[in-house]
């Protein structure tokens, strides 16, 4: 049998030819993300012809890599995630007001212009998540466990919940002073604290810490069992369960995946990457309820 542009071969495949746009994630390590696949689902299943590609880069590198991604003519758009969601945030031309409020960026999209504008969804994405599942915060006492990028998100949209109490443990205590000190100044009527309490007197724990993701027998706090009236969410996506989220069931309380918050904010990243791409990067305009940008005026 013969083949030609008309009739290829059965081994071509027909979602990436010359004139895809692509995307990347870029992490380390990178084999746990889920954002190849359902991104590029997302972009195939708008008609698109764009692809998102897994990058594995070292902090060491990080800055190099970033400087010369905007020679690749066809790299439209970047996932970031850890370790490096605050680095991408300071290297941004512009940034919207979540990722100006937590100091890191989830997504950056590139500009008509050839410039980085940067959003953090991480804390939309969380909250969605626990909300899915018909929780409230009303009057709930919350600890955040881990302060990175994903956590400083995580903490802003926590604070407009307004729980009763925000509690935040990450072994840097510096980073977590810093952190707490924002964000008493943004929410002066919320409750802050550093540190752990007992687990007890806790209504929604939520893991925004690595703890679990590299070594799945490790958890970020030591216990065998849980009360069974706390609510345990853990933003790992991949091991699922994690130890934690193993451990949250096995005590009979509720455990919220990983994946179901990164499920809620695919269509907003998707929105971003796309929409941002045609404007440049003096003439964005964040909005604020969709987490998407568009042109002033």
């Amino acid at each position: 049998m013969t083949t030609s542009p008309l009739n290829p071969p059965a081994t071509t495949v027909d979602f990436v030819d010359g004139r895809t746009r692509v995307f990347a994630i870029i992490g380390h390590p990178i084999e746990q993300v889920r954002s190849p696949q359902a991104i590029t689902h997302e972009l195939q299943r708008r008609g698109r012809n764009a692809i998102l590609l897994p990058f594995d880069v070292v902090p060491d590198a990080f800055d190099e890599v970033f400087r010369h991604l905007l020679s690749i003519g066809n790299l439209d758009g970047l996932i970031i995630t850890v370790p490096h969601k605050i680095r991408a945030r300071e290297l941004c031309t512009r940034v919207g007001p979540l990722a100006e409020m937590s100091g890191s960026a989830s997504v950056i999209a590139r500009t008509a212009d050839n410039k980085w504008v940067g959003e953090l969804f991480d804390g939309k994405g969380c909250i969605a998540a626990i909300r899915n599942r018909g929780v409230t915060f009303d009057d709930k006492r919350v600890v955040l466990l881990g302060i990175g990028g994903a956590g400083a998100g995580i903490a802003v949209e926590l604070a407009r919940q307004a729980p009763a109490e925000i509690h935040i443990h990450d072994p840097d205590g510096a980073k977590t002073a810093k952190v707490i000190a924002r964000l008493r100044s943004r929410f002066p009527a919320q409750s802050f604290a550093a540190g752990m309490p007992a687990l007890e007197r806790v209504d929604i724990l939520i893991n925004a810490s690595p703890v679990g993701m590299l070594d799945p027998t490790r958890m970020p706090v030591e216990a065998s069992r849980f009360t069974p009236h706390l609510i345990v969410m853990d933003v790992i996506t991949n091991p699922a369960p994690t130890r934690l989220l193993r451990t949250a069931e096995a005590s009979g309380c509720m455990a919220i995946y990983g994946r179901e918050m990164f499920d809620t904010q695919i269509a907003g990243a998707c929105d971003f990457l796309l929409d941002t791409r045609v404007i440049v990067a003096d003439d964005v305009r964040f909005d604020h309820a969709q987490a998407s940008v568009s042109r002033r005026g």
